[in-house]
């Protein structure tokens, strides 16, 4: 995660993007996730909708793409709650939505 160029964010209730390419923007926001734990629900079920979506890049790439509660098709909880942080991260960035 050292090496993220770029984190794109969609906001899954309204389609927009956020794109953030400040090296410390980007780390100020890995440092406030880096802790979080990923706990497998035990519902595995198929879900739809969508709070937020990120995806991560190095160079131009996207290396790793997740949701709040999905990650490479399978579901969990966080501990403590990523939506809180991630709401608060987007809703105060300064920048342009595409």
């Amino acid at each position: 995660m050292s090496k993220v160029t770029k984190i794109a964010i969609v906001d899954g209730s309204t389609g927009y993007q956020k794109t953030i390419e400040d090296n410390k923007v980007i780390n100020d926001f890995l440092n406030d996730i880096k802790d979080i734990k990923f706990i497998p629900d035990e519902n595995q079920e198929s879900r739809s909708g969508l709070d937020y979506g990120i995806s991560l890049h190095q160079n131009g790439e996207e290396t790793f793409h997740f949701a709040l509660t999905r990650v490479n098709g399978h579901y969990y909880h966080t501990e403590p709650a990523i939506y809180p942080i991630v709401d608060e991260f987007y809703t105060t960035l300064t920048i342009e939505e595409d």
